[in-house]
């Protein structure tokens, strides 16, 4: 869909991309989220998910899978990241910073320990 010109459209637009992360959420175990808002970029978002990528990537990590998300209102927090457990609830971390994301993944996708000092909320 090139463009949204009516709330049909936007009705259309809104089920494709919830299917995809439907579809998403099937194929992979672990949903990871890092919050890519203006506040989170100032902070270092972009460098914790590059972060992220690369333990994927080297690790050969199957069933991760990695998502830029928009501002989640946890601006004072950032970086934040969330992660998502197929049957667990989905944890949100605050200040995460590169080393403090390769703990998370570390403990908590790898684990299955969630890294309590930086929660912020469980879902």
């Amino acid at each position: 869909m090139d463009r949204i010109r009516s709330m049909e459209d936007l009705k259309k637009a809104k089920e494709a991309a919830l299917q995809k992360e439907r579809e998403g959420a099937q194929k992979n175990r672990f949903q990871v989220r890092v919050s890519l808002g203006s506040c989170g970029i100032a902070v270092g978002a972009q460098e914790t998910f590059e972060a992220l990528n690369q333990l994927i990537v080297r690790k050969e990590a199957g069933g991760v899978q990695l998502k830029k998300v928009g501002c989640i209102g946890l601006c004072a927090l950032e970086p934040v990241i969330q992660v998502a457990e197929t049957g667990r609830p989905q944890v949100t971390y605050g200040k995460v910073t590169p080393a403090v994301a390769q703990r998370i993944f570390a403990e908590h996708i790898e684990k299955g320990l969630i890294v309590q000092e930086f929660v912020v909320e469980k879902i």
